[in-house]
């Protein structure tokens, strides 16, 4: 919709029209811009509206998760004599610039702040999206090759006889802050098994003439408050979108079986102990693998959690971004990260240093991470332990798998001696 004025400005001679035709015409052009000042107004309301529910449902789950963050940071800060990555800002490379431990711009590492991970340094020139597709002149587009399915045969109650507001699955590949898909299922009664189902979605070569991916990202809605329980891949050259297309999860090795950090690191639905890896009231997720020729993926959301609306019971879920893509990033890379204890104790020696690398088994470890220890002795900078220090700098290197794998730093934690 044009946003101009239709009703044009007249210079009559003797203050009004001197014909029907000219008063009829200029009638009309009121209407007009009376009619677009409507449809205007309500598109506005309406997007209000979608951003007002969105705001109140995701700070709802956020409150929830908040919680649930208290508690976990109350246990972490019981731990003696460790420091985890807190905060982006102990990323320090300003301290040496001008040393022999300075590091080259275009050899940093990369850090996302929405994701919360650190790995190899991006080359954005050869990287790419499957889905998101630009058009000149018109900003970003839905490619009419676009497809998705939803599959409602689970416990719940979400079914192709529930009562449903949606918006379409594509609003959470578009870039934009008031779309997102979202799925409200209006019950008469709550269910033990919430609501639930499974989203198909193809990934299609025509925009980049490839099938080769190597990332997933999803940010579920609401925020903190809708499980995903699986995530899984095929390769099948024409998916039907079906269980048919013959499915593998994407941590098919089931990497970090059992261990309880690594959920939300790796893809759920790869652990012998089926829905044992299910990510409980998601944040925004990312995963890097080794390059896949994928043609499709499929996800299985829960959302367990309801808001009563007297006198129905509301079940919502859905996302609000996703992306199926390739990235490509060089062999290698290096951060320098600054640790300070925070009770003010002086580090008087390194006992281990920690990565969290769940993309990556632990026999490839020493192969992904290597570490030094910088220690400062006045004004100086070295590998030298002076004995007593209030701070300590570690100096990281990752490195590319042989299988391509790019390794995901989603904490390093130190275990010190004070003085």
């Amino acid at each position: 919709m044009a946003e101009i004025i239709n009703t044009k400005k007249r210079d009559y001679k003797y203050n009004g029209p001197v014909d029907s035709s000219d008063y009829n015409l200029r009638i009309e052009e009121n209407y007009n811009d009376l009619v677009f000042l409507y449809n205007k107004a309500k598109s506005v309301d309406i997007k209000l509206a979608t951003a007002f529910e969105r705001l109140i449902k995701e700070n709802i789950f956020l409150s929830n998760a908040i919680t649930d963050i208290e508690s976990r940071v109350d246990s972490l800060e019981s731990s003696d004599n460790t420091i985890a990555i807190s905060s982006f800002s102990q990323l320090d490379y300003a301290s040496f610039v001008d040393t022999s431990f300075a590091i080259a711009g275009s050899d940093l590492l990369h850090f996302d702040p929405i994701y919360n991970y650190i790995t190899l340094p991006k080359v954005r020139s050869n990287s790419y999206s499957h889905i998101k597709v630009g058009s000149s002149g018109y900003g970003q587009v839905v490619p009419d090759y676009f497809k998705s399915k939803i599959e409602l045969t689970f416990p719940g109650v979400d079914s192709n006889a529930a009562v449903i507001e949606t918006t379409p699955v594509y609003n959470a590949f578009l870039d934009s802050s008031d779309k997102l898909w979202y799925r409200n299922v209006i019950a008469d009664t709550p269910s033990v098994a919430g609501a639930q189902l499974m989203l198909y979605v193809a990934v299609p070569t025509q925009s980049s003439g490839s099938k080769k991916s190597n990332c997933l990202k999803l940010n579920p809605y609401p925020f903190f408050g809708t499980d995903i329980a699986l995530i899984e891949y095929t390769t099948n050259t024409s998916p039907t979108l079906s269980s048919a297309d013959g499915w593998t999860p994407l941590n098919s090795e089931g990497m970090y079986d059992g261990t309880a950090a690594a959920i939300g690191k790796v893809a759920p639905g790869g652990w012998e102990n089926s829905g044992s890896d299910t990510i409980r009231n998601s944040g925004p997720l990312i995963f890097y693998f080794p390059d896949k020729d994928i043609t499709a993926v499929r996800i299985k959301f829960i959302q367990r959690n309801y808001i009563y609306e007297s006198p129905k019971y509301v079940y919502t879920y859905g996302l609000s971004d996703m992306d199926i893509r390739f990235d490509k990033f060089l062999p290698s890379g290096k951060m320098i990260v600054k640790y300070t204890p925070s009770n003010g104790d002086l580090i008087n020696d390194i006992n281990s240093v920690t990565p969290k690398i769940y993309n990556v088994p632990l026999s490839a470890i020493d192969e992904a991470f290597s570490y030094r220890v910088i220690y400062s002795n006045g004004s100086t900078y070295s590998t030298s332990n002076p004995g007593s220090s209030t701070s300590v700098w570690i100096e990281v290197t990752l490195n590319m798998l042989d299988d391509n794998t790019v390794p995901v730093l989603s904490d390093l934690v130190i275990d010190y001696d004070p003085v």
